[in-house]
């Protein structure tokens, strides 16, 4: 006990350097980590439109840095509320841009699922994917715009 109460001001420098340490090396860790789900490990990114207004037409896009000329097909699968199951787009590329053109009124709904794939001559690629790897479709909401800005006009003051 003589020690500690002795040192106390080296025991503490000790712990607030080497606290921060600690943590930093978990983060690395996790942005190192070979998981499947993590951003660091795809070839294929996308971002859904925010917010997803009913009515509107969206694009939906996806870029990939896999060389165009190693791609077989580029495919989204997409389901809306009123579909059963899930349809195939083939969709061409341009410079690894891929889009697709959502329009309400060849697939009116009040929600949309999707995924996109892209096999290539020796694997298949597809976003989003869970932590497991697996894919995982997107489902998004369409909601009514008039109600979206008065709930954001109510929420800014």
């Amino acid at each position: 006990m003589k020690y500690f109460t002795e040192n106390y001001k080296e025991t503490i420098f000790f712990f607030f350097l080497h606290l921060p340490l600690i943590g930093f090396s978990q983060i690395e860790k996790q942005i190192r980590d070979d998981n499947p789900g993590l951003f660091t490990n795809q070839r294929i990114f996308h971002a859904p439109p925010k917010p997803f207004f009913r009515g509107r037409n969206h694009n939906l896009d996806f870029i990939t840095d896999i060389p165009q000329d190693s791609i077989i097909s580029a495919t989204l699968f997409f389901k809306s509320s009123s579909m059963n199951y899930f349809r195939e787009f083939s969709i061409n590329g341009d410079c690894g841009l891929y889009r697709f053109k959502y329009d309400p009124a060849t697939y009116p709904a009040t929600s949309i699922e999707y995924y996109f794939v892209i096999k290539t001559k020796t694997q298949l690629f597809g976003t989003p994917l869970n932590d497991k790897g697996e894919l995982s479709p997107i489902n998004k909401m369409l909601i009514d715009p008039v109600q979206y800005y008065k709930q954001q006009n109510r929420l800014n003051k």
